[in-house]
């Protein structure tokens, strides 16, 4: 096979040159072994007590290996997470690097089944009436951990809607990863709690309100309510495809009466992905290709007759956050996957240049794109967020006609490359990558399997590319000077004359 010597970072650093069947390879190997290095530090130093109740800390001191506070269940998905991308980036490089699949595979399937049930902690039964649903019973994760499995506060504020999203995607993966029936049984769970929260009351031309509250005790209408879902519903769908299961589903008709019927769980599931796209694009879409937070309200809740009723939550607002467009993105990806139909694909790569614009500041010195994060690390959560915008591109890539995704998916891995080599405190990392720790010592796990997880999903990334016989970059500089995504792409986003590129998963030839 011919290779090509291309430099790494697309934007013409001084990194290192690798070739076709061995760079990548070999970047995927050390990304997958330095998210485990991260995920590990995070996990030994931050997650205690006994198997059958441990608990992972809000915060961690890198100097004093102190731990403070009990996260709440949000954090706690992030650790869920990392070991799911893990599990995924060592099976992605099995062949590449078998012995390190040999040596760490069961550790991480053994630590994720301790999460997920010490996860239980955080569990709690509801009584709930929502808008179509009266009486209701559920089982979802409240915000705070409890001291006793299965009898935390789930009630009002106490559970929101977006937490059994995460969660539901993440069991899902462990589902994938372990074939653990139990891991699906709770993930369908939660995807049922999350479509009996749609708003189904509908307006004076019969059209639904739709959209997804923050939460049971909550009247505004969030972009991380309700995008998150996309993605595992569509999964949802292509596993229940083949258990030709029926669920009753009860909505309101034309006339606000309530009805129900029964329905495929693989096209319910489906049908919702779709419509809960729709409801964000057309309610929190910004010209500029990214999200808007919320619909705001004044959380006035009123339930008659056994039922919740729709009130009206005013009109888009809030600040632009990276993983609200990730999320979208994503959920483009998987119904574009499914459906063929090209406005998702379009969405891709508008949302996609709407995030660099947004998010991505240039570092002139490093000739590359830094998201932005916080101030300090105990205040706020970007760094999570642009995890979810990250994984959200890599998922999307392959379908992607915007060559920003290839760069800030490149940026991403030369920044925490750096980070590790320069700032790496016994494998915890500063949120600023670039600038390092300053005077802070502390550290959130949350942020720390973050970074774990985009290192993983990278891995993913090379050891696709490296499998497909084709180097992530393919276009040799000698004979084109412009710069090139990892699939080959120019930053204009036309391929170059006698290039090699990938897309859809396959090879393709520019003539």
């Amino acid at each position: 096979m011919k290779k090509f010597a291309i430099p790494f970072l697309i934007l013409g650093s001084a990194a290192a040159v690798f070739a076709a069947d061995s760079g990548d390879a070999a970047r995927a190997v050390s990304d997958l072994e330095r998210a485990m290095a991260i995920a590990d530090a995070s996990y030994d130093g931050a997650y205690s007590g006994r198997a059958v109740n441990s608990r992972l800390a809000d915060t961690y001191d890198t100097s004093t290996q102190h731990q403070a506070g009990t996260c709440d269940v949000w954090p706690y998905t992030a650790a869920i997470e990392a070991h799911c991308s893990i599990l995924e980036a060592l099976e992605a490089t099995r062949s590449i690097a078998p012995e390190l699949y040999e040596a760490r595979h069961d550790d991480y399937v053994e630590r994720l089944d301790r999460l997920v049930y010490n996860l239980d902690y955080y569990r709690g039964k509801l009584t709930l009436s929502s808008y179509a649903t009266s009486g209701g019973q559920w089982e979802p994760y409240a915000v705070h951990r409890s001291s006793t499995r299965f009898t935390a506060n789930v009630q009002g504020i106490e559970n929101v809607y977006d937490d059994q999203m995460w969660l539901c995607r993440e069991l899902i993966r462990a589902y994938r990863l372990t074939d653990k029936e139990e891991y699906l049984e709770t993930a369908i769970h939660l995807a049922d709690y999350i479509i009996d929260g749609w708003d189904c009351w509908r307006d004076a031309d019969g059209k639904e309100y739709g959209g997804i509250t923050w939460g049971p005790g909550y009247n505004s209408k969030h972009a991380c309510s309700n995008a998150p879902a996309i993605q595992p519903l569509v999964w949802l769908s292509q596993i229940c495809r083949e258990r030709d299961e029926e669920v009753e589903y009860r909505y309101r008709d034309a006339s606000n009466a309530v009805v129900s019927e029964m329905r495929l769980r693989s096209e319910l599931y489906l049908d919702f992905a779709a419509r809960i796209y729709d409801w964000q694009k057309e309610n929190l879409y910004s010209a500029d290709g990214v999200y808007y937070d919320m619909k705001g309200a004044d959380n006035t809740i009123r339930v008659e007759n056994g039922y919740r009723v729709h009130i009206d939550c005013g009109g888009r607002t809030g600040t632009f956050f990276s993983y609200n467009t990730g999320t979208m993105i994503a959920g483009a990806a998987e119904l574009y996957a499914v459906s063929g139909d090209e406005r998702y694909r379009d969405d891709i790569s508008a949302s996609v240049n709407g995030s660099f614009n947004k998010f991505a500041r240039y570092q002139r010195k490093h000739k590359a794109y830094e998201l932005i994060t916080d101030d300090v690390a105990t205040s706020g959560f970007n760094t999570w967020f642009n995890d979810v915008l990250v994984r959200g591109i890599a998922d999307a890539e392959p379908y992607c006609d915007s060559s920003r995704a290839g760069i800030i998916l490149d940026s991403t891995e030369y920044f925490l490359d750096y980070a590790y080599d320069n700032h790496n405190r016994d494998g915890f990392l500063p949120i600023h990558l670039l600038d390092g720790w300053g005077e802070e010592t502390v550290t959130k796990p949350f942020h720390q399997f973050a970074f774990a997880s985009e290192y993983a999903r990278l891995a993913v990334r090379r050891a696709a590319a490296a499998q497909a016989g084709v180097s992530a970059v393919t276009a040799a500089p000698s004979a084109d000077s412009r710069a090139y995504t990892l699939q080959g792409l120019p930053v204009d986003g036309t391929p170059a004359p006698n290039t090699v590129y990938i897309r859809d998963g396959k090879k393709h030839l520019q003539k």
